[in-house]
């Protein structure tokens, strides 16, 4: 997907698809703290490999899970460094991990100190339908992102996936803590968007 030397990828908050000369990034609403706090985790690794597999059944958010946890879950990230996007403005840690079984381009997850806050996969292929996995979802909501695309929102399950109006498919899936459906859709969560740029 990135065709360019040295280029990166990064998700959730900002994406930068290096494509000759065009820039993607995503546009995002600061989170504030007014968000409810997570429920407590025992550990997150099996609820993550699970979920990069394409099995959401045992997700209930992205709840206490520190960078070894994800290392445990997913491998060890792309390079194993640090790169840096904005998070709702805020210069913020994200790291690149390797494609998995449910998504070829991989993983991106972004990080507050050793703390994942977000995880994102793009092209996303569950091992059965949503529905049979998670049931009904909390709400669907039109989506910003490319294309016609609606929002499945699981906020009590940390989950979110943008499915493909035509096709079905899981064209964006996002991962954070839970929350209420009010909270998602008054944070930065619900507006997700992906903005094209040509470079200069």
């Amino acid at each position: 997907m990135v065709c360019c030397v040295g280029a990166t990828v990064a998700a959730v908050i900002i994406v930068f698809y290096n494509l000759g000369c065009t820039e993607f990034h995503a546009k995002m609403i600061k989170p504030t703290d007014n968000d409810a706090a997570a429920p407590v985790a025992t550990s997150c690794v099996e609820p993550l490999k699970k979920l990069a597999r394409g099995d959401y059944t045992a997700w209930y958010g992205l709840s206490n899970c520190a960078r070894t946890d994800v290392t445990a879950a997913l491998g060890a990230s792309q390079g194993d460094v640090d790169h840096y996007g904005n998070l709702g403005g805020t210069p913020t840690v994200y790291r690149s991990y390797t494609n998995t079984a449910a998504s070829p381009y991989g993983a991106y997850v972004w990080y507050v100190g050793n703390t994942a806050v977000a995880l994102e996969m793009h092209t996303v292929t569950p091992i059965l339908p949503i529905e049979e996995q998670l049931g009904a979802p909390e709400a669907k909501d039109p989506s910003r992102m490319p294309g016609f695309k609606t929002q499945w929102i699981y906020a009590a399950r940390g989950l979110t996936l943008h499915i493909d109006d035509d096709t079905g498919a899981v064209a964006w899936l996002y991962a954070y803590r839970p929350m209420t459906l009010h909270e998602f859709r008054s944070s930065w969560l619900s507006r997700v968007e992906i903005l094209r740029h040509r470079d200069r």
